[in-house]
This record gives C-alpha cells, sequence and structure tokens, in this order.
C-alpha cells in the first residue's frame, strides 16, 4: 500500500502567489499512492476561490475524502475555534484522500492555539507567536484484504509545542491498532523518533521543504511496529513550497 503526505500550501502557487490547485491533482497522480494525506487545506475561503480543496481534489481523482478543519475564518486575517461540531463555511484545516471506502472518520483537537487573527509583524514575515488551533484526522481506510488506519496532522512550528502536539497524535494514532501518522509534522526527523522511541518505524525518504531547494524534511511519515516500510521516495515538486512524501508500506 502506498501511503503519501503532501502540504498543499493552500492550493496556490509558491512562485506566482495565485491559486493553481489543477498542479496539485498532476503532482498527486503522479505518486500513484493509495492514501493521500494533505495539509494547510482551505475549504471556502475567498483567498483560494471560494473551493472546498479536499472535496475538489476527491472529485478530480474519482477517490473518497475526509476533512477536518483547524480553524474558521482565514488564517490570513482573523479566525475562531472550531469546538465540539464542525458547523461548516469557510474553514482551514487538513484532509484524507483515498482509492478505498473510509471510515471511522474523526478529528482530534491538539494542545495549543486559540481564537486570533494575523498581525502585521507575521505578516512581514517574523511568524511570531503561533496561535493557530492544531488538529488531526484519523480515518479507517476500508482496504480488500482488511483496514488500516491513516492519521494526519499539521503541528506547530514552535519546537516545544510541535513535541507536545506529537505526543498527543501518537497516542491517539497508536490506539488505533494498525496505524500510519503522516503529515507535516514541523520537527527534525531525529526530534520525532526520540520522540516516538521504539514503538514506531520511520520512513525516512528525504529533505521536502522548501521545494526549490530542500533542506529539511518536516513532512514525514510512521508507522506502529506491526508495519513495515518498504521504501520511501520524495516526489515531483509542483506548485506547493512543499515536496510530497510517499512511502511503500507491508501490510500484515
Amino acid at each position: 500500500m502506498r501511503i503519501a503526505t503532501y502540504n498543499l500550501l493552500h492550493g496556490m502557487s509558491a512562485r506566482s502567489g495565485l491559486p493553481d490547485l489543477g498542479a496539485a491533482v498532476t503532482t498527486i497522480a503522479a505518486l500513484q499512492a493509495d492514501v493521500v494525506a494533505v495539509q494547510e487545506a482551505d475549504r471556502g475561503l475567498e483567498r483560494s476561490g471560494g473551493v472546498h480543496q479536499v472535496a475538489w481534489l476527491a472529485d478530480q481523482l474519482a477517490w473518497t475524502y475526509a476533512f477536518a478543519p483547524a480553524l474558521l475564518g482565514d488564517p490570513e486575517t482573523a479566525w475562531t475555534t472550531v469546538g465540539a461540531r464542525d458547523p461548516g463555511g469557510g474553514a482551514y484545516g487538513v484532509g484524507v484522500l483515498s482509492r478505498y471506502p473510509l471510515r471511522r472518520v474523526v478529528r482530534h483537537q491538539l494542545p495549543g492555539g486559540r481564537a486570533g487573527r494575523r498581525t502585521r509583524r507575521a505578516t512581514l514575515g517574523r511568524p511570531g507567536w503561533d496561535r493557530e488551533p492544531r488538529v488531526a484526522l484519523s480515518a479507517e481506510v476500508a482496504v480488500p484484504d482488511g483496514a488500516i488506519t491513516v492519521t494526519t496532522a499539521h503541528l506547530s512550528y514552535l519546537p516545544w509545542r510541535g513535541l507536545a502536539q506529537l505526543r498527543r497524535v501518537a497516542a491517539i494514532a497508536a490506539a488505533q491498532g494498525e496505524t500510519v501518522l503522516a503529515g507535516d509534522l514541523n520537527l527534525p526527523v531525529h526530534a520525532v523518533r526520540m520522540a516516538l522511541g521504539g514503538g514506531w518505524r520511520h520512513a525516512h525518504g528525504g529533505p521536502t521543504h522548501p521545494a526549490w531547494s530542500p533542506r529539511r524534511q518536516p513532512d514525514q511519515i510512521v508507522v506502529t511496529k506491526d508495519l513495515r516500510v518498504r521504501d520511501a521516495v520524495v516526489g515531483p515538486a509542483g506548485a506547493s513550497d512543499h515536496l510530497p512524501l510517499v512511502a511503500t508500506i507491508d501490510l500484515p
């Protein structure tokens, strides 16, 4: 089974700053994956043309999907937290795209983040304090011979908060049994390995960011120890400032 993770940069071209969701379809199709975890996805936001991006990608690929909002509103202007139920409307979050049916889809709130607005300091390229709420999304993938759970998340760029979120999402994922955790973890590979310990196997792959001159690997895939990673490779560049990572997993 081939599982990938890809930060969409909310469907924008890193070079032009204009919407180019079609490039994401081309990139994802080239991966020949069975499941793709996506991060930085918009739903109904003006900046990206009002499109539900995960749903649109699923329609283009003729796949199924799940989406979990991390916040309501636009992370470039102002936002509110989601609460226990998703009320719909403009949002920003993470998703799972799958060739196979998805079951038991659950959104999990992670530590940190609150309602807020984009500050001038952040707008000028200095990120300052990360106020964004963060979530994980778990979905059971109904493969022909059984099922496997895939969990995705986009963690904080503040290392201490990202580590706390990683431990929480790893506990959530491990409770699902045979599990793949795939996402933009915003942490170095060695930090992820040390934080997760011996109960997980890591698919290394290689640097994925920035796409035009990769030097670091925030995009990572780890699996519970009852699964085996056959290989992991970095995918082709698309419009995003991240490269996709795809791993081949041997299922029990």
